[in-house]
């Protein structure tokens, strides 16, 4: 099977949804800094111990082994988080195509995931079940491969229900507020805008929807008994996709002043209260879907 290459965009953007799942709160911490590696060979030992560990985890019984280990799953994030900042600051890394990442003569960076799954842990494959559209049109393949009724039945109620974009209310909201009011103070004092700031809050929030991502995709297996958790795991082996890093537009400076520009003008407020109202309004539109197809 073939699906639309990913794209890895290089910025992640200042309000993206973040997620629902047990309160946990996330002050911005001006003392957690983004990790960066200035050669390519710090992060291939990096890369040598995730793939190391992602081995390990695939001879699990279990194949959500890796997602379960939190630790494991940071460090990957963290070292996700290191390559796009690399490129995003023009860091050659040609040398690193024996861990996936191929350079193209345009500039950019891809990774063929049928060849190099570890750049695409379980989450990560989990998560294109959050378009209803898409679940339908699997639904008949899981079933041709040993999902049950219930398990079908299951597999709805829990998306209709739960989607890795929803905590912004609690996680989300807190981040960026407190991020909001140090850069306000700040301004206050007469100091400038600290990019180094700005690039902490990118992290922090990077780091916030992975492990959001991680616990949502975590539930969703429990939902399956561990015959249907290997069938579901064994479908989404079978498609084939690609890692796309696109070429910085702007110099990282530029990017991060940009990223910054909602919180400076305190428009970031309004912002979150409309994409409140537009999640809730998806969500029922996703629940109506998927528990009438349900039905039907």
């Amino acid at each position: 099977m073939e699906e639309p290459r990913k794209l890895g965009a290089s910025v992640t953007l200042l309000f993206a949804l973040f997620m629902v799942g047990p309160a946990q709160s996330a002050p911005f911490d001006e003392k957690l800094k983004a990790p960066r590696a200035a050669t390519s060979q710090a992060l291939r030992t990096k890369f040598e111990a995730h793939f190391a560990t992602f081995q390990r985890k695939q001879q699990d019984t279990d194949p959500a082994a890796f997602i379960r280990d939190r630790l494991a799953h940071r460090q990957w994030s963290d070292l996700y988080f290191s390559v796009q900042l690399a490129l995003d600051e023009k860091t050659s890394l040609k040398d690193l195509a024996a861990f996936g990442l191929v350079a193209r003569p345009d500039g950019r960076y891809t990774v063929n995931l049928s060849e190099y799954p570890q750049w695409e842990p379980l989450d990560s494959r989990l998560r294109r079940l959050t378009n209803e559209e898409v679940v339908e049109d699997y639904v008949p393949a899981l079933q041709a491969r040993g999902f049950r009724d219930e398990d079908i039945g299951a597999l709805r109620t829990y998306l209709a229900n739960n989607d890795p974009r929803t905590t912004v209310q609690v996680e989300g909201r807190q981040l960026v507020e407190t991020f909001a009011k140090r850069v306000q103070g700040q301004r206050q004092a007469g100091q400038g805008l600290n990019l180094q700031d700005v690039l902490a809050y990118r992290y922090q929030k990077s780091s916030l929807r992975a492990e959001a991502e991680r616990r949502w995709a975590v539930a969703l297996m429990d939902t399956f008994d561990r015959q249907r958790q290997r069938i579901l795991v064994s479908f989404l082996d079978e498609f084939q996709s690609e890692i796309v890093f696109s070429v910085p537009v702007e110099p990282l400076n530029v990017t991060l002043e940009q990223e910054a520009q909602p919180i400076v003008s305190g428009e970031y407020a309004q912002i979150l209260t409309r994409e409140e109202a537009q999640l809730r309004q998806r969500m029922e539109r996703r629940a109506e879907r998927l528990i009438g197809g349900e039905r039907r």
